[in-house]
């Protein structure tokens, strides 16, 4: 592995303005990857130009989030002038023809964002690319519960060419270095591409809601969305609405709901402490309407933990960044449904602060560091004993990180 002081060796400024940083990952909002990777476009674009390469290996119709769109992408939904994107060729000779002739010489780094269970093979077609330009290359990879070592491994074999891998796991990075020979990339962990954390999914869904003050219709709609799980999985969801109200008239909308046994209001105001003990214990969160300084998604923010926001007509000001909010229609009670399931699918990830995709571009790119990436000639290739297929898939969608 190449000693950390072979980084001043380069002349380059990563962090000054001028030439591109050239980023290539999954692109589509409806999924995780994709988000993720908006948001490190997005940071970089801040006090950089961006040549943004989408590789997608799914169709959206393949995808996911469709009627649950990211609230972090709808507040992405600007055009940046710094950002030019191009699309990546599915047939594989033909990437990486684009590949190279995409990367220009004077790009300052070349990113690929690596996630695993996905088909990752075009990631070494990137690095060879780059490296054929004397580019920087990295590679960020997060890092999932239940990850083996098996894809691990899968991830090397694409990975071996670039001067520098970060990925989310202490022990992933360990294992890393270990497949690695000396004259492989420098590894090091980033907690921003951890998205581990989290209790591992259980048998119970706990739901939390933060419903306004006396905001009936949003029970109203809560209550019509919750009633739609099918009987026979009832027993395993249940509801805490946290909400102040006229008990009397809460109370007979929850005898009026098909499942109101398997609800509970709560009234009372709660403490710091007692929020972050509510948000952390749930699979997943619903909040409506969320003022700028909610103290209930600032706290879910803290959490990591998938959020539903509920919204009736303006965007609200929270989630810009936050990658596990997802949005919902708070007049639909379909909407708030379908928002739901796609969170209880999330419940084991922990997603990262929104400041975090700053501190992983500072960590890339900052110059007072002079941490800048010499250029090598692509490493040799792993031995066979460590030689896996990187594992394909049919989709991107959030629940591709329980494999």
């Amino acid at each position: 592995m190449r000693d950390r002081n072979e980084f001043n060796e380069i002349a380059t400024d990563m962090s000054s303005k001028g030439p591109s940083i050239v980023v290539a990952g999954p692109s589509s909002s409806l999924t995780i990857p994709g988000i993720i990777v908006s948001q490190i476009v997005h940071a970089i674009s801040e006090n950089h130009s961006v040549m943004n390469i989408e590789v997608d290996s799914s169709s959206d119709f393949d995808a996911g989030l469709h009627r649950t769109p990211s609230l972090a992408a709808a507040h992405r939904t600007e055009v940046s002038g710094n950002v030019v994107s191009y699309v990546a060729p599915t047939h594989p000779r033909l990437r990486a023809q684009a590949f190279k002739g995409w990367i220009p010489s004077s790009a300052r780094a070349a990113i690929a964002f690596a996630w695993p269970g996905l088909d990752n093979a075009w990631i070494s077609q990137f690095v060879n690319a780059a490296h054929a330009n004397k580019t920087p290359t990295m590679v960020v990879c997060v890092s999932l519960p239940r990850s083996n070592h098996d894809k691990v491994i899968a991830l090397a074999e694409v990975m071996i060419g670039a001067d520098l891998v970060l990925v989310g796991n202490a022990a992933e990075a360990d294992a890393l270095k270990k497949i690695f020979s000396r004259s492989g990339p420098v590894v090091e962990m980033h907690q921003a591409l951890s998205l581990q954390g989290r209790a591992e999914r259980t048998s119970i869904h706990q739901i939390t809601a933060f419903l306004p003050k006396e905001n009936y219709d949003a029970l109203a709609t809560l209550l019509t969305a919750y009633d739609a799980i099918p009987e026979a999985w009832i027993d395993s969801y249940h509801l805490k609405v946290v909400m102040r109200s006229n008990e009397e008239i809460a109370n007979q909308m929850l005898r009026e709901s098909y499942h109101g046994e398997f609800v509970r209001l709560v009234g009372e105001d709660l403490s710091s402490a007692e929020l972050e003990r509510l948000c952390s214990s749930s699979s997943a969160l619903i909040i409506a309407d969320p003022a700028f300084d909610s103290r209930a998604f600032s706290i879910a923010v803290d959490c990591g933990v998938a959020v539903v926001v509920l919204a009736s007509s303006q965007l609200p000001d929270v989630g810009r960044g936050y990658v596990g909010a997802l949005l919902a229609d708070m007049n639909r009670p379909v909407s708030v449904h379908v928002a739901l399931t796609h969170a209880l699918r999330l419940a084991e990830l922990h997603f990262p602060r929104p400041d975090a995709w700053n501190d992983l571009v500072n960590r890339l790119l900052d110059a007072a560091r002079h941490e800048a990436v010499i250029t090598v000639a692509p490493a040799a290739p792993l031995k066979e004993a460590t030689r896996k297929e990187a594992v394909p898939s049919s989709e991107l969608t959030p629940t591709a990180h329980a494999g």
